[in-house]
């Protein structure tokens, strides 16, 4: 049953149809249960459509970031005009949102393309081997420098920036042009910010990275790039739109949200997303992220051990048909897989009847790209579900920057909106502390100084548990 859609005409569009079944299958929500969800769920879901009127959610804080959109497009024109290269030093959600961008709006060969503005470069770890990469194509004078760390102390982020700042000065660069993106708070980078002159964008401070795509975050490579971020937040208003207006009954969210959520509590525990365009392989990535940090939780909001969340994976369709949908068709019962396609793409390529005699080559004569990679996801979709998976899908109606405003915001949307059923915090990712800390103790990090002892010891004895066979050279 199609509800409050227009398949030709909507950003995007989500079918649930096949989470649930009619005849009660294994593994999928009974159909008439689901019936039932808008009395079971509905007051959480106004919870979570109440926090978007009054205003209090950290979702509206993207909303409000169009005030500084006319600012980051004049920084965003005068570095075009001054550089041959972009380089944004930044990890997890300081890196994932610009890139996602990048591939879905230009494609992932956007560097290699004569299109007349500065070549973008994100670097999102520490391995040494693909700094020196770096190095060897980019001339560092003629680079800008973007610094994106909402803390400021992240510690991978930080050294890059040690590095690139120490090189870039050596090659001459101009260090009033750096960019700094980080919160407002009382610290080391607002500090070297003031120290250095240099350009300086703050995040919103109740934003967390992984929602930040849809802040300066985004928007000035975005520009940079040729993206308009006010069409980037045209889509994302439009979900907001209907995430308050749509009756639960045709509410995409409500509806994806409580079965994903009622399928973990049956078994579910991995979410796939499955993506039918090279363009949405980097969407995934940032996918990934803010479905794992946001819903993994150990403790309820209450204090309650309640271990939540399902674990993420990405795949890219087609070319993941031919490794790991093996698994998930004969594999363990334990995964619900959300397949996410293009509706129209801006180009589309014929095939021709080439080798007629040969049956394997003769019926792709008259069909296009396009139409085959949509034939396959329907048919691994099909074959999936056949066998016992629950699948739903997501269709975006283009390739444009409203459409990936729209899944942007439709997917933080839908984690905020699960986490309330979890009664989590999708705001906090306590889990990745502890290993932070024991990095800073080790790094020699002054206020952590009196912990270094006790995790030396904790090494020392993790090391004396290790058993490790090698394999030598003859």
């Amino acid at each position: 049953m199609i509800r409050g859609v227009d398949l030709m005409n909507d950003l995007i569009n989500v079918d649930v149809g096949h989470l649930m079944s009619v005849a009660a299958a294994s593994g999928f929500i009974p159909a008439g249960e689901f019936d039932g969800y808008a009395n079971k769920y509905g007051d959480t879901f106004k919870k979570f459509q109440s926090t978007l009127t009054d205003g209090k959610s950290p979702l509206n804080l993207s909303l409000a970031e169009e005030k500084t959109i006319p600012q980051i497009k004049a920084l965003a024109a005068e570095l075009k005009e001054k550089y041959e290269n972009i380089l944004i030093l930044g990890i997890g959600g300081s890196a994932l949102g610009a890139r996602a961008v990048m591939q879905f709006l230009k494609g992932p060969f956007y560097n290699l393309e004569n299109h007349g503005g500065p070549r973008l470069f994100v670097l999102d770890n520490i391995d040494p081997l693909l700094v020196a990469k770096l190095e060897q194509i980019i001339d560092l004078k003629k680079t800008a420098l973007i610094y994106t760390s909402k803390s400021g102390s992240t510690p991978e982020t930080a050294a890059q920036f040690i590095y690139f700042y120490k090189k870039y000065k050596e090659a001459g660069g101009n260090v009033r042009d750096i960019v700094i993106i980080c919160d407002a708070a009382d610290n080391g980078i607002n500090r070297i910010a003031g120290q250095l002159g240099c350009r300086l964008l703050h995040i919103p401070a109740g934003l967390p990275g992984r929602y930040s795509v849809l802040s300066s975050v985004g928007f000035l490579p975005s520009e940079i790039i040729g993206i308009d971020s006010v069409q980037l937040l045209a889509g994302a208003r439009a979900v907001h739109r209907a995430a308050l207006e749509s009756p639960l009954g045709e509410n995409a969210l409500f509806a994806l949200g409580t079965c994903l959520y009622e399928l973990a509590l049956r078994g579910r525990s991995i979410h796939v997303l499955f993506n039918y365009s090279n363009f949405l392989f980097e969407f995934g990535l940032w996918f990934v992220q803010l479905w794992a940090e946001s819903l993994g939780k150990k403790l309820t909001t209450d204090g309650e051990i309640i271990n939540a969340g399902t674990t993420p994976l990405t795949c890219l369709g087609a070319t993941d048909q031919h490794s790991i949908l093996q698994l998930f068709k004969e594999g363990p019962p334990d995964k619900v897989i959300g397949f996410v396609g293009v509706e129209r793409f801006p180009e589309d390529k014929t095939l021709t009847g080439e080798f007629p005699a040969e049956k394997e080559y003769a019926y792709f004569a008259g069909h296009t790209m396009a139409e085959q990679l949509g034939i396959e996801q329907l048919a691994t979709e099909m074959s999936l579900v056949s066998t016992g998976t629950p699948c739903y899908r997501v269709t975006v109606r283009d390739i444009s920057p409203e459409t990936l405003g729209a899944l942007f915001y439709f997917y933080e949307s839908l984690v905020v909106y699960t986490a309330g059923l979890w009664r989590i915090n999708p705001y906090n990712q306590p889990g990745v502390e502890e290993g932070k800390n024991i990095t800073y103790a080790l790094m020699g990090r002054e206020d952590y100084a009196g912990r270094r002892s006790e995790y030396e010891r904790q090494v020392e004895q993790y090391n004396n548990e290790r058993r490790i066979y090698g394999v030598p050279l003859r």
